[in-house]
């Protein structure tokens, strides 16, 4: 064994609710904590709150924050130093421009680490699965992204995006909670809530409480609704209507306690019906499901069959219970009635199981992405960061090659791979072997490549 063997990098993933940091090669983050700013004598602060909710970003400002987050991060709960550790960002392809100079001026200036990649999320999602081609859904706080990776490549002409996540689950417990929600407090009497709840209870209800109803009882629920609003337009006219469809028994209700101010009662028909708007079709034909078959329509022909069998999902929203088996059974269906998704009619959808919970996929695809230590020519250094005068390249904003690496004729870039590692049917290809023996051996990573040996060994 060396006597010196080389610092495993830092691991960041800035989610728009909780960010996960820890070192790559481990089995789980160090850490997941909210992605906003604790100021001592203030209220928490959210980090993200300029890039979503403001049309122009003040990136002095913005820099302060991450500076302040950063420093959080990395001496409370990384406890190493930053100058020894390069790092892994996850991010978002969609991310602003800014957002990624802000947090490289941080991490190369502030803190002096050796370099900085940043990988989309997606991409790193499809590692944990093994998988070359996969389509991957990420349902987070405030949108859900699809996008398919065919051969380890992001098609990003074929990504679709819709505010339908965990904001839009949020905004339905809050109008069905003023609209008729009680507090019972503490002399017993039950009283109308008339203010908004707090956001930290909201999202512990939302976590707690709330789930995916099957697809049966889906379809009675929006057969109701359908039946409720006809009635109300006959009785405008004047006309006697009845609701000819009937609801399903709805589930039991919750009592949420409200720390010692009283308790607030929770009905059934919220805990069942706040997460529909996810799969209910607005005015333009939109849903998490026609996010998905949208995207695979944009992709070419003979790769649809190949990222339908394989959907991988990701992000907060899609561990309410119930939501990867609501998803399958609308995607069928959606194919079997829709005449627009009838080229994709062959298709059979099959959703991966990922070993963790879907918050941290992306974490875990960088840490089995860093131990694979193929990637030094795709890393932004301090000195390359000064010299173009703070600005990142478009091959590392746009997850492409630099210009050094790119072929002279198109020709010879077979099936659109880079210089990834291939995750292929016969196995994992890298470049360096000798790097996964600096990884724990009860890490994640080796769990993963030794699994990923077995099954070529199992094939040949």
């Amino acid at each position: 064994m060396p006597l010196h063997q080389p610092l495993t990098a830092v691991v960041l993933d800035i989610g728009q609710a909780y960010t996960k940091v820890g070192i790559a090669g481990e089995p789980a983050p160090r850490a997941i904590v909210p992605t906003v700013l604790k100021i001592h004598g203030h209220q928490d602060e959210p980090l993200l709150a300029d890039i979503f909710e403001t049309p122009k970003i003040d990136k002095k400002l913005l820099i302060r924050k991450l500076k302040t987050f950063f420093e959080y991060l990395y001496f409370k709960f990384l406890q190493v130093n930053p100058k020894n550790r390069r790092v892994i960002v996850c991010e978002s392809f969609a991310n602003p421009t800014v957002f990624r100079e802000s947090i490289a001026e941080v991490l190369l200036i502030h803190f002096s680490a050796p370099s900085i990649l940043f990988a989309p999320h997606h991409l790193l999602t499809s590692y944990t699965v093994a998988a070359d081609t996969a389509l991957v859904l990420d349902s987070s706080e405030y949108e859900s992204v699809a996008l398919p990776i065919i051969e380890g490549t992001p098609i990003l002409w074929a990504w679709r995006s819709a505010p339908l996540a965990g904001r839009a689950i949020h905004r339905q417990i809050q109008t069905f909670i003023r609209a008729g929600g009680l507090m019972q407090t503490q002399d017993g009497n039950p009283v109308k809530i008339t203010e908004d709840l707090p956001h930290s209870v909201i999202q512990d209800i939302r976590v707690k409480s709330c789930f995916v109803t099957e697809h049966g009882r889906a379809r009675e629920i929006q057969a109701h609704k359908l039946a409720q609003w006809e009635a109300a337009l006959k009785r405008e006219k004047g006309v006697e209507a009845q609701i000819s469809a009937r609801r399903p028994t709805p589930p039991p209700d919750m009592v949420y306690p409200m720390g010692g101010q009283g308790r607030l009662m929770i009905p059934g028909l919220v805990r069942e019906e706040a997460a529909e708007i996810l799969f209910e079709q607005d005015n333009d034909r939109l849903s998490l499901p026609t996010l998905v078959l949208d995207s695979i329509l944009k992709c070419p022909v003979d790769s649809r069959k190949a990222l339908a069998s394989n959907l991988v999902l990701s992000g907060g929203t899609s561990m309410l219970p119930g939501f990867s088996h609501r998803l399958l059974s609308e995607l069928e269906d959606l194919v079997a009635i829709e005449e627009r998704y009838k080229p994709l009619s062959e298709c059979r959808f099959r959703i991966h199981s990922t070993p963790v919970r879907g918050n941290i996929v992306s974490w875990l695809g960088a840490s089995i992405y860093a131990s694979l230590d193929t990637f030094p020519h795709r890393s932004i250094t301090k000195e390359y960061f000064i010299e173009n005068k703070h600005r990142l390249p478009d091959w590392c904003v746009l997850d492409l090659q630099p210009p050094e690496f790119q072929p002279e004729k198109p020709a010879a870039m077979k099936s659109g791979r880079k210089s990834l590692p291939y995750l292929g049917s016969s196995g994992l290809r890298t470049s360096s072997r000798s790097s996964v023996g600096s990884v724990p051996r009860n890490s994640a990573a080796v769990s993963a490549l030794a699994a990923l040996r077995l099954a070529q060994a199992a094939k040949k």
